[in-house]
This record gives structure tokens, sequence and C-alpha cells, in this order.
């Protein structure tokens, strides 16, 4: 069989394995970006035009970040569990093509809710939203680094420590990453850890594309944000090859 047709016949079996969950999770994705671009601006009684932007650009990124490395940890630690993952260790095909299987099924997951939230956030703020044609691959990057990145976790760590430090990792995306609001705000200290992690380069290149005017993104952001992607995505590769 080709690989090609293995990774098509895999990403409906993973389709139909979640059938019960993906309508949820598509649902829950987009009140989530809801909450964010709708529920954060109560927060503060008055609220300028680029707090508002900030905000509402930060909605797809942490989105996208909270599915790769709090749904997806979650996901792989249950299959660790139940035998799933040893059954598909057992499969004659590549172990690269269920892992892109995998990953794409939770890039189809998270696209509606980040879809919603940026029209949510146009029509509510009436904001200068201007889509860059490279929103399409910083989507792409982001899942990828962020799912990379679950996997991985969950894949080296036992299931239960990989539920918890994914449940600390919510708490650092939404209070101590420059996300919704800028990194010369943080500690110089936590903003140089962020310099290095691939947190900030997310929301750089998702606000970079989003809002191009008002927000100029780097080549390095991606840069760095591809390095993580290849580091995250290779542990993932390497640990599900290993043999049993």
């Amino acid at each position: 069989m080709s690989a090609l047709r293995s990774y098509a016949l895999l990403v409906r079996w993973t389709g139909l394995r979640q059938k019960t969950f993906l309508p949820y999770a598509v649902i829950i994705q987009g009140l989530f970006s809801l909450g964010i671009v709708i529920g954060y601006p109560l927060l503060f009684p008055q609220i300028d035009a680029r707090t508002i932007l900030f905000i509402a650009t930060a909605a797809p990124s942490i989105t996208l970040i909270t599915m790769g490395l709090v749904a997806v940890p979650q996901q792989v630690a249950a299959a660790r569990t139940e035998g799933t993952l040893d059954y598909m260790r057992s499969l004659p095909i590549p172990r690269v093509v269920y892992l892109l299987a995998d990953l794409t099924v939770q890039l189809l997951i998270v696209l509606p809710g980040v879809v919603f939230g940026v029209v949510v956030a146009t029509w509510r703020f009436n904001l200068p939203i201007e889509v860059s044609p490279w929103v399409v691959p910083a989507v792409v990057l982001v899942v990828l680094t962020a799912t990379s990145a679950g996997y991985a976790m969950a894949s080296l760590l036992p299931p239960l420590i990989a539920n918890l430090m994914s449940q600390v990792l919510v708490v650092l995306v939404f209070m101590f990453s420059p996300l919704q609001f800028p990194a010369d705000r943080l500690p110089d200290w936590l903003a140089a850890i962020h310099r290095v992690l691939p947190i900030q380069a997310m929301g750089e290149v998702m606000r970079g594309t989003l809002a191009p005017a008002e927000f100029p993104v780097s080549a390095g952001s991606f840069v760095l944000l591809g390095a993580w992607c290849a580091i995250a995505f290779g542990i993932s590769w390497r640990v599900l090859a290993r043999r049993r």
C-alpha cells in the first residue's frame, strides 16, 4: 500500500475513531474564540483600539495553541492507556504517516474555531482585519508546532503527568504569554525566555498575517517557529517509531 493511500485511510480512521468527540471539539473551539473576543474586553472599563486588535488577533493563536498543548496530550495519553497506540504500532505502515494523519485531523478540528473567531472579532469591533496570503502557512505552522509539541510531551511522559503538564501550560498561555499584550509588559527574565520559546512567535505570526498593517511580522518568527516544529515533530516521530 502506498504512503499516500495509507495517509488517506488513516485520516478517515482517525476521524471515525473520534467521531463522537469531533462535533463537540469544533463547537468548543468556536465558543473558546467567542469567549476571548467578547469576554476579555469586559474586564476593562476603557480599552483602546490597539488593545482590542491585540485581543482579537490573539484569539486564533490561543485556540490553536491550547488545542495542540492541551487536547492533543490528553488524547494521546488516552490512546496509550486504551492500547490504541500499541494497535497502530502493529500495522504495516510507516509511523510518520500515522503521525501526519493524526496532526491533519487536529488541524481540521481547530480551523472552524479560528475562522469563527476572526469573523466575530471583525463584526463586533469593526476591526481593520486585512488577511495576508501568509495566513495559511502561518496557521499550518502554528498548528503543526503546537500539536507536535503536545504529541511529543504525551509520548515521553507518563499519561497522568502529561495531563497535569497540559493544565500547567494553560496557565502559562493565558496569563504569562505575550499573546494578548505586548512582550515589553513582561519582566525582563520572562520576556527573555519567551524570545526562545515558540509561544510568542506563534502570536507574532498570527497577528502579522491577520493585521499586517498594525503588526508587521519578521522572518525570524517564522524561522524560530519552524525550528521548534522540526524538533517537536522529530521527537514525536522517533518515539512513535521506537520498538516496544
